[in-house]
């Protein structure tokens, strides 16, 4: 997490609360801070070579964006999803993106099955270089790029609302290099069915990725 933290503050022009915001949203999306775990203001402050003031201030944003939680006398945790709140989060995924990846099949063409097929080289890529970052970051583009095809602006504001929690999730359920195989396969199915134009077997390969995803995250017990 300490290289995460040093090159992401290096880089953009903004203000210390700001770059700081941005580097600790990197290190719990990654995984690399788990939920529950302690922010602790002056070591976070000593790693960025910064005062609290600037710590405190990206906190707070970051518990208005739903990442932290403020716990009387102990300071910021990073916030845990409760069971109800998993169950809720995955309902309003099985709504959309099915559907989002459905709709994209309007706009396909051989330059967005290109894109697809190259995301999934670059995770399998990835996954043989045993880089769990980059892995995680084209997972994300993956299922993002069907949201971008369809160019459905509600879509893609409801998802950017969800994107966030659902990268943090992504990170724990891929801890595995057993779930990481699996998932492979599973956006191999979405690939299949996308390159048929088979708006059915399509929503049916979303949402089985999405139970597994669900499932995984359930068995591994890392929801309160």
């Amino acid at each position: 997490m300490e290289n995460l933290f040093l090159e992401s503050f290096i880089k953009d022009h903004l203000t210390l609360s700001e770059r700081a915001s941005k580097v600790i949203e990197a290190s719990i999306l990654d995984g690399s801070l788990k939920p529950g775990t302690r922010i602790v203001e002056n070591e976070v402050a000593k790693k960025l070579g910064i005062s609290k003031s600037p710590i405190r201030e990206a906190l707070k944003k970051l518990e208005g964006d739903g990442l932290v939680r403020l716990i009387p006398r102990k300071g910021y945790i990073v916030k845990k999803m409760d069971l109800k709140g998993v169950q809720d989060f995955f309902e309003t995924l099985y709504i959309i993106e099915p559907m989002a990846a459905k709709l994209a099949l309007r706009k396909k063409s051989g330059s967005t099955l290109e894109k697809v097929e190259g995301l999934l080289e670059q995770m399998k890529n990835s996954l043989k270089a045993g880089d769990f970052n980059s892995y995680l970051s084209v997972n994300d583009q993956f299922h993002t790029l069907f949201y971008e095809i369809n160019e459905n602006e509600w879509l893609n504001k409801i998802y950017q609302m969800l994107g966030k929690q659902k990268r943090i999730l992504t990170a724990l359920s891929l801890l595995s290099r057993d779930r990481i195989s699996h998932s492979i396969q599973e956006h191999q199915s979405i690939l299949q069915a996308f390159k048929k134009g088979d708006g059915r077997l399509l929503e049916k390969a979303v949402k089985f990725h999405l139970v597994m995803f669900q499932k995984n995250i359930l068995d591994s017990h890392i929801v309160s």
